[in-house]
């Protein structure tokens, strides 16, 4: 029997799934899960596992990939990732350290608190799942006498919820990048030498990042890192942007291609502005064309996505937004209403041009704040006649939000609406996340928001499901008679017996997505 890897890595079963190739499925996992909906239904339907081998995964976040190749780079020993269910069939009596990346492992992120809240069944699944990983991990832990890491986004959660006075059993934590640190750091725990409990990262540069040596979930690489721009409610906003070398990350697309994933989901803050440099985020027509020509030379992909755009840069070269909506529409994933289109998420987050000013004016260089709301229609109307439609996110109850601020939001929303725009608005509660620069902010809560606030709220659910509901309908799992019917029948039951006797607020919303669901279920 050959020995067990000196290092295991995991991740909860929430973050370690394709949910059936549907990345924006993945926000489910936000919601709360009904307590007469079992676990296995969730697994077995939504979550899917990824496919393993004794217990180590085939596909691997990106993450995890990455931290794997350093530490193989870095000869620290063995190093496995495992299927956060089989953990114990990979874990033995040789491995030293389990390594444990979470991002949202307390539900505590936009979305979770967001949802789970209008639910009003509990816990976000995510939690739910990172607290049964850890379960498993603290049985392990105590049998083999060996050391948790705990890194990725997720930490300030945990370490959050321990200094509420919460245990949980990890020996350290890695803030940060682990490129310039991360190894070391893990050598000296597995060695037992000297680490402190909380390791913060080192920011790296677009040099030290690995190649990847596995393949990933969703044929995920990275292109970039940061975003610059400063909105004080987000994290990578407030990072140093670089972008990784086109060699690079056609490295990591060989990689996927070659282990049978036809699929690649470029990660970056900005597909527009790879390569860009300068205090205005002018786009660099030079670099992205390079790069997609790169991609374009790739054989064998089937499927190319981006996870997020910039408004302003679609604005700003409106060109070369054109240009990336070509390859990315060629080989789109989803459909609408019959038609093949592209999808990427894009950043509303107000309409209101004091707010804009305050917490993130850097977000719409090289246009001026007062330019917001003719950049957000009009870009999503040039990307939409293109077939790429953006999913944008809208923040309720920033800090010092005004009633004329939820004004301007709403009539952003209308225009959108009025439009006939196919975008997808979703709309979050500010959360203080650990790391953005509003940290200390007060959390909004749903009790405290005002009418005109929950209006945000149900306008944008009704122009989503209006626009995508029938499209949730013919997607697996949910397309089935019986999953059309279920979900139809089970919230009306929802709304009959426990929503229309809730709060205001949440009676409220979940009684437009519940009449509108009917609509087309």
């Amino acid at each position: 029997m050959s020995p067990s890897p000196t290092v295991v890595l995991t991740s909860p079963s929430t973050e370690m799934s394709e949910y059936d190739d549907n990345h924006v499925m993945s926000f489910g996992a936000a919601f709360s899960k009904p307590w007469f909906v079992p676990r296995s239904a969730m697994r077995g339907r939504v979550y899917k596992p990824s496919r393993s081998r004794g217990g180590v995964v085939e596909r691997a976040p990106l993450g995890l990939r990455r931290l794997e190749a350093l530490l193989l780079g870095a000869r620290v020993g063995s190093v496995a990732i495992a299927d956060p269910d089989r953990l114990g069939s990979v874990v033995g009596p040789e491995t030293k350290v389990i390594g444990v990346s979470a991002k949202d492992p307390q539900g505590m992120g936009y979305v979770s608190l967001t949802y789970s809240s209008i639910m009003g069944f509990g816990p976000a699944i995510n939690r739910l799942e990172f607290e049964r990983l850890m379960g498993k991990v603290s049985e392990l832990r105590a049998r083999y006498g060996l050391k948790v890491v705990m890194g990725g986004p997720g930490v300030w959660q945990v370490r959050r919820a321990e200094g509420e006075g919460r245990r949980f059993p990890i020996d350290f934590f890695f803030e940060g990048p682990a490129e310039a640190n991360g190894a070391d750091a893990i050598g000296k725990i597995i060695t037992g030498g000297a680490v402190p409990k909380v390791v913060q990262g080192i920011p790296a540069e677009a040099e030290e990042v690995p190649r990847i040596m596995g393949p990933t979930l969703y044929g995920s690489v990275e292109v970039s890192r940061g975003c610059g721009r400063g909105c004080a409610f987000c994290s990578p906003t407030m990072q140093r942007r670089w972008s990784r070398p086109v060699g690079e990350i056609i490295a990591d697309v060989e990689v996927n291609l070659k282990a049978g994933v036809p699929d690649v989901l470029l990660v970056t803050e900005d597909i527009l502005g790879y390569g860009a440099s300068g205090p205005d985020f002018t786009p660099n027509a030079g670099a992205v064309g390079a790069l997609f020509g790169a991609l374009r030379g790739c054989g064998g992909v089937k499927t190319l996505q981006a996870t997020h755009a910039n408004l302003a840069s679609v604005k700003a070269d409106p060109r070369l937004a054109e240009a990336v909506a070509a390859d990315l529409l060629e080989k789109a994933v989803y459909l609408h209403r019959g038609r093949r289109v592209a999808s990427t998420e894009v950043g509303i987050e107000t309409g209101s041009p004091r707010l804009f000013r305050r917490h993130m004016a850097g977000k719409c260089r090289p246009f001026s704040p007062d330019d917001w709301q003719d950049i957000v229609l009009s870009s999503l109307g040039f990307l939409e006649d293109r077939e790429w439609v953006g999913v944008g996110t809208v923040i309720v109850g920033m800090p010092d939000e005004t009633e004329d601020d939820t004004r301007q939001t709403q009539r952003l929303i209308d225009g959108i609406v009025a439009a006939g725009l196919r975008t997808m608005i979703i709309p979050i509660l500010f959360v203080p996340l650990g790391s953005c620069s509003l940290k200390d902010g007060a959390a909004a809560s749903f009790d405290r928001l005002t009418d005109g606030q929950i209006g945000v709220f149900t306008s944008a659910w009704e122009q989503n499901i209006r626009q995508w509901g029938a499209e949730f309908f013919r997607t697996p799992p949910y397309n089935s008679f019986i999953s059309r019917k279920a979900v139809k029948h089970g919230s009306w039951i929802l709304q009959r017996l426990k929503y229309s006797r809730s709060e205001r607020w949440r009676s409220a919303i979940t009684g437009t997505a519940i009449r509108e669901l009917a609509k087309v279920a």
